[in-house]
């Protein structure tokens, strides 16, 4: 709708620029009407080419006097040049030209009123092409304010759900956790005090599932305090700080290339930390033996790329209790709200990968 007004706007201008040289037949002949087409269809470049347009203006001004579309494309200038030295200069043609096209200059106070109307013409259309430029440069900074105040809502909107999350958080942990460990108790209570072979199988695998349950919940808790105020965690939130501790381990061949800036949000930080512990889990989990290769960087200057690969096992895998894997849902649930993504893929040759993005800002993007 925008683009139509202007194109309209334009024509309409380049129809009064030109309407000045028709109505000037009388008194000038076909080049000079020539040369005010001409000043009156470059009109039609002002938008881009400004300087242009004030050029091909000139020729009718001094020649013919006409003036409409020197004034136009010099207001143009003003609004749309931010070079001091460009918008001077053509001020001062255009000046000297509207001057010059005074009817006659035969005395002192014909030449004060020659100048008195160029300084007014010109010096008014640079007026109001500042004027116009000032408008446009104020209604692009209230625009940036509206959308600075929308990320300001959906930031304080966001908190909210995080710090309702966090408060969710604490309650399961709470409760449900509790609850669940007096189970795992319970059960290894009863393998102690019972001598039938069946009732301790079945005290034990309800000991392990009530155990597995434990740690997936504990698991969902981390997805749950992802973006949860740093005024109320559970437990002290790991950094890239932590990193090396959780490298250095004993019991598994772990390769790092850690090159990482300093500085990075807490929540990314946090990502980083949280997707190491969880492959490295893994590995020991399904991958006893295997080598782990741990890279992390950033790409292109603004993502932060993670990877953990191991190789194949090397060592008998002992049988797991099934899970349902929600380590890798929380995972990718919490790259998902920091606008990242999380993948993990199997190899044929036994090896597996982990790969988490995030946006550098730890922001996600509206």
């Amino acid at each position: 709708m925008r683009r139509y007004r202007a194109i309209l706007v334009d024509i309409g201008l380049v129809g009064i620029a030109a309407l000045d040289g028709v109505l000037g037949l009388y008194t000038s002949g076909m080049t000079e009407l020539i040369l005010t087409l001409v000043g009156a269809a470059g009109l039609l470049l002002r938008r881009r080419f400004p300087l242009v347009a004030v050029a091909l203006a000139l020729p009718a001004l001094f020649l013919t006097g006409g003036p409409i579309a020197s004034v136009i494309a010099l207001a143009t200038v003003a609004t749309r040049v931010s070079s001091t030295t460009a918008l001077a200069v053509a001020t001062a043609v255009t000046f000297l030209g509207l001057t010059l096209s005074w009817d006659s200059i035969e005395s002192i106070n014909d030449l004060v009123l020659a100048i008195v109307y160029g300084t007014m013409t010109s010096g008014g259309a640079v007026a109001i092409g500042r004027l116009r430029r000032g408008q446009t440069r104020l209604a692009a900074s209230l625009a940036e304010l509206e959308r600075a105040r929308e990320e300001e809502t959906r930031l304080a909107a966001r908190e909210a759900v995080a710090e309702e999350r966090a408060h969710l958080a604490r309650e399961m942990h709470d409760v449900v956790s509790h609850q669940v460990s007096l189970i795992t108790v319970q059960a290894g209570a009863l393998m102690v005090r019972v001598e039938d072979p069946e009732v301790v199988d079945t005290a034990d695998t309800i000991r392990q599932l009530a155990a597995t349950t434990l740690t997936e919940l504990r698991q969902m808790l981390l997805v749950l305090r992802a973006d949860g105020p740093e005024a109320a965690p559970l437990t002290p939130q790991p950094t890239l700080a932590h990193l090396r501790e959780l490298l250095d381990v004993a019991d598994l061949d772990v390769t790092a290339r850690i090159d990482l800036p300093d500085g990075l949000a807490q929540v990314v930080q946090r990502a980083v930390y949280r997707t190491v512990q969880e492959g490295l889990t893994n590995v020991r989990k399904h991958a006893p033996g295997a080598r782990v290769e741990v890279t992390a960087g950033v790409e292109a200057g603004e993502t932060v790329v993670l990877r953990v690969v191991n190789s194949a096992p090397t060592e008998p895998v002992t049988p797991q209790i099934a899970t349902a894997r929600l380590g890798h849902r929380g995972l990718s649930e919490r790259a998902h709200l920091l606008g990242g993504s999380f993948r993990s893929q199997a190899s044929d040759d036994g090896s597996y990968e982990i790969e988490l993005r995030l946006p550098l800002s730890g922001r996600a993007r509206p």
